[in-house]
């Protein structure tokens, strides 16, 4: 039985693969949404921008992560792309599945900072241990290449990757070998060509060839070595012969012209100091001249003290009449108090005697005389008392005004002077009496230097008429000798630097001596490289194509089954349009028209799109052990009505698929199920 019979007489039971329910919490613009999803057909329809595509990515991100890039793709990646539109970092979904008659449940986080993982066996309530981030260890042959290039279809990208080729020629050499999952055609070649390119790199040519080319270089450089070492040595015995020269003319000229230097010396110190002088005595006396302005000399000091002792002479009576003004105050205010004790009595006794007389009939002379002294007495007290205080109150008006006087006064100096305070009055007075100490300081230093002046006149005297007011340190026969003496000095110090030069070009060549050396011997090691890259090499190439060889054999025998199985799919999707197609060992796909062969770009996109369908379908039904969800993504959108009602009778009828997963923004295949009479769950997004 062919491997394809296998799979399509087997019913979809409790071990195949069956999604059941989609929880997209915070994925994309999906927050909150549940889609429960059947066994066998399933159409999810919705339209534009409804968010098809996104449950499609969704259901991936779950069973192999969010896809993550680096570099320039990082902001187009999977992860960037279904970041949830309400923000914050809950970025997660759950989904349940059925497989092998075991529920299960996996839960995911794709948060970058909080990425988390989980699949639980809802039977048994225990979590599962996963050997990676995806579910490739739970369910034998579901890596991410191979569900992308089988049983998931996304939008116009019906055309199996690069990935596909290896995978397939994997495949098919473990059914050869009667194997499995042991041998990975593609890992195999991989390594073998990382390790040729590993056995290339261990030689190179171009590097051998440098090595080669310098060393020839350096051998030509070192030939002009003899020939620096003769000049050098000649260079210097000429500056051995300048230098002996140098010294006889150093001791020649030593005792005579020490006794002239010192001398001169003498000479050139003592005018020195007498210019030293004299310039200091200038400066000085710029100086004063400056303060003697600033100061306006001992009149203006008299004047400004003056101004102080008048300004604070009115300030001692200022304070006086503010002390006695406060007395006064007091004395009024505690004289009202008392005034009132005084009045109170006498007014309060008349008016008892008064109000009794009344109260007892009292009519006589005695008791109208006594009332009437009694209230006499309590008038002249008052009027007593009011003059007293009025005299009070007068002279604290006077004082009042001879306050606002002196302090009239006082402001009127301040103006005078531009000052705000008797503080900054008194400041003025003192940095004009600090002046006028400098002044003097100033005076008595410009006494001094004149003095000194005087004193250097009389030792200065028998130099000046023997030398002028220009001596210089050397006599004319000493610059002479002096010149000499720098011009041979500067023939030796020329021919020394010449002599280094030399002797820095010799060191130069010995160190590419040592140079050298180390080329010939790494050349000799590049040698023996290059005899073991070219072994190594010709051993994986031997390897590879051994490789090369098997698969295309093993192609012979099940590259026919499975082009045998995708002509027939293709042939009854098409009516019989295209009765053969050919698959080579790279799994590159051909028509036979019966007259000559037809590259799938010369024919119609649908076309296309159908001869990669059916082959989809039947790598899908090698790949796994179990029968898988088929995931359709807009995939008939190029398919015409006759076509896609052949491909959906072709889908309801085999047993192949657990369930059919189709996404689409048409009416058209849930019409074209119901015309043929075929089950199906619809899901509206």
């Amino acid at each position: 039985m062919l491997w394809y019979e296998s799979v399509l007489s087997d019913e979809v039971g409790g071990r195949a693969l069956i999604i059941k329910q989609l929880n997209l919490d915070h994925f994309g613009k999906f927050h909150g949404r549940e889609i429960d999803l059947n066994p066998g057909v399933n159409i999810i329809y919705g339209a534009n921008e409804s968010g098809k595509s996104t449950v499609h990515a969704f259901i991936q991100s779950m069973l192999f992560g969010a896809e993550r890039l680096r570099g320039r793709g990082a902001g187009r990646d999977a992860y960037s792309k279904y970041q949830p539109w309400e923000g914050g970092a809950s970025y997660e979904g759950r989904m349940r599945l059925s497989y092998q008659d075991k529920n299960w449940r996996i839960v995911r986080n794709f948060y970058k900072d909080d990425s988390h993982f989980e699949v639980v066996d809802e039977t048994s309530g225990r979590q599962e241990a996963c050997a990676s981030d995806d579910i490739s260890s739970l369910i034998p042959g579901m890596q991410l290449s191979n569900y992308r290039n089988s049983i998931s279809t996304g939008q116009l990208s019906v055309q199996p990757d690069g990935q596909f080729t290896t995978n397939m020629q994997s495949y098919m050499a473990n059914m050869a070998m009667g194997a499995t999952d042991s041998v990975d055609v593609g890992r195999a070649l991989a390594y073998l060509k990382d390790e040729r390119k590993k056995a290339a790199g261990r030689f190179s040519q171009e590097t051998y060839h440098q090595y080669r080319d310098k060393a020839e270089m350096l051998r030509n450089e070192l030939k002009a070595r003899e020939g620096i070492a003769e000049r050098q040595k000649a260079l210097e015995q000429n500056r051995e012969s300048i230098l002996k020269q140098i010294q006889q003319l150093e001791n020649d000229a030593d005792g005579a012209m020490k006794a002239d230097r010192q001398e001169r010396m003498k000479a050139i110190q003592l005018i020195q100091e007498n210019n030293d002088v004299a310039a200091m005595y200038k400066a000085k006396k710029a100086e004063l001249r400056e303060f003697e302005g600033q100061t306006g000399g001992q009149k203006y000091q008299q004047k400004m003290s003056g101004v102080v002792e008048e300004y604070e002479a009115r300030q001692e009576k200022l304070e006086d009449y503010q002390s006695r003004y406060s007395e006064l105050e007091e004395q009024n205010e505690g004289n009202s108090i008392r005034n009132l004790a005084l009045i109170f009595p006498v007014a309060a006794l008349a008016v008892i005697v008064w109000i009794a007389g009344g109260l007892v009939g009292l009519k006589g002379i005695t008791h109208i005389l006594a009332a009437v002294l009694l209230t006499a007495l309590a008038v002249g007290l008052a009027v007593f008392l009011i003059r007293s205080s009025g005299g009070r109150k007068g002279r604290m008006k006077q004082l009042k005004v001879d306050m606002d006087r002196l302090e009239n006064e006082q402001q009127a100096i301040l103006d005078k002077y531009q000052i705000e305070d008797i503080h900054e009055l008194m400041e003025k007075s003192q940095n004009q009496r600090s002046r006028q100490d400098v002044v003097l300081r100033l005076r008595r230093e410009l006494e001094q230097l004149r003095k000194r002046y005087d004193e250097l006149q009389k030792p200065l005297a028998p130099y000046l008429e023997k030398y002028g007011d220009s001596v210089t340190l050397e006599s004319a026969a000493g610059q002479e000798q002096k010149q000499k003496l720098q011009k041979l000095r500067g023939q030796a110090s020329e021919l020394l630097r010449q002599s280094e030069q030399l002797n820095w070009q010799l060191e130069q060549l010995n160190m590419k001596q040592s140079e050298l050396s180390e080329l010939e011997e790494q050349l000799k090691v590049l040698d023996a490289d290059r005899k073991m890259s070219e072994e190594d090499m010709q051993a994986i190439d031997i390897s590879m194509n051994a490789i090369t060889e098997m698969t295309a054999r093993i192609h012979g025998s099940f590259g026919l089954q499975l082009a045998d199985y995708i002509s027939q799919l293709f042939s009854y999707i098409s009516n019989g349009a295209h009765k053969k197609l050919n698959i080579d060992e790279k799994f590159q796909v051909t028509v036979d028209d019966d007259r000559k062969l037809l590259q799938p770009q010369q024919l119609s996109a649908g076309t296309v799109d159908q001869i990669y369908f059916s082959v989809r379908m039947a790598v899908s039904q090698m790949l796994y052990d179990e029968p898988m969800p088929l995931i359709l993504d807009d995939s008939f959108v190029l398919y015409d009505d006759e076509r896609l009602k052949n491909t959906l009778r072709w889908l309801t009828e085999q047993k192949a698929f657990s369930q059919i997963l189709i996404f689409t923004c048409h009416h058209r295949e849930a019409e074209m199920l119901e015309s043929l009479n075929c089950d199906y769950h619809y899901v509206e997004l």
